[in-house]
């Protein structure tokens, strides 16, 4: 996908959510016509469940025993909570947590979910609650031994003979694929992936903020091989994944967001699970 296309897509998006913004909840009317069948069971149960992969630090992640926990994972619990809902966690693979959402298995992915033009095809979003930038990150080491500060792109990682590894069924996955397929490594799980790059196994690591800032505090405070950004870019949006027809969840978790955003409540939890 070309730089401008990306741009564009951005603009559009954050203008579109904007505007939802102000709008919503009190301004435009409550959607009209038969409740939506996620609703309607959400309702009824008095439970949310909610699909996640618990390896995206600090959107989500396992603490020492074994619960998930996180940005997006304290965020979401903050919606049900406003909405009389409890949440019920479901750990899955990220490349299923779409598709289960389209088979209305469970009623919401969260999951740092970008909101790209593909998946506006299959799903619909909730507002926006930050907006990423794509990084590849390598260890200081290697970058200065092969004398790399900053790539200009990512076809460079195929002029430059490297391995740079990636999730399946992520954005980053699909870009590598596009320009720079050679070079493309796939993971279940960033954090293979990163342990891969730690031993030498493949040479970097395509993933996006804050999860690579987080990797890059976490090795520095840990005393380990530093990791520097040898290529960044602006990137999308990132949004809850909901049913096409899940209208009335949607604008209920909108109208929620809204105030936490208002309110600064947001933004002082980013500040809390440093989500730089």
């Amino acid at each position: 996908m070309k730089y401008t296309t990306t741009i564009g897509v951005i603009i559009i998006v954050i203008i579109a959510f904007v505007a939802g913004l102000y709008l919503s909840p009190h301004i435009l009317p409550r959607p009209s016509g038969p409740e939506d069948p996620i609703w309607e069971r959400v309702t009824k149960t008095g439970k949310i469940r909610v699909g996640t992969e618990p390896g995206w630090p600090p959107y989500e992640f396992l603490d020492e025993n074994g619960r998930i926990i996180g940005f997006e994972i304290e965020l979401m619990e903050m919606i049900a909570d406003e909405l009389d809902l409890t949440v019920e966690w479901v750990n899955m693979h990220f490349d299923a947590i779409i598709p289960s959402v389209q088979a209305m298995d469970i009623d919401l992915g969260v999951s740092g979910f970008s909101v790209t033009p593909e998946r506006l095809e299959a799903v619909q979003f909730t507002m926006p609650h930050s907006i990423t930038e794509g990084q590849v990150i390598m260890l200081k080491s290697r970058a200065e031994a092969l004398g790399i500060t900053e790539l200009d792109s990512l076809s460079s990682l195929v002029t430059l003979g490297l391995k740079c590894g990636t999730q399946s069924g992520t954005t980053q996955e699909q870009e590598l694929q596009e320009v720079a397929p050679n070079a493309l490594r796939t993971y279940q799980d960033f954090l293979l992936a990163l342990e891969d790059m730690k031993r030498g196994v493949i040479d970097c690591v395509y993933a996006e903020t804050p999860i690579t800032s987080n990797w890059i505090l976490e090795a520095e405070q840990k005393g380990e091989e530093p990791i520097v950004v040898i290529y960044r870019r602006p990137y999308y949006p990132v949004a809850f994944v909901a049913h096409k027809d899940a209208d009335i969840l949607v604008a209920k978790i909108n109208g929620v967001l809204a105030e936490l955003i208002a309110s600064a409540k947001l933004d002082q939890l980013k500040q809390k699970w440093k989500c730089y």
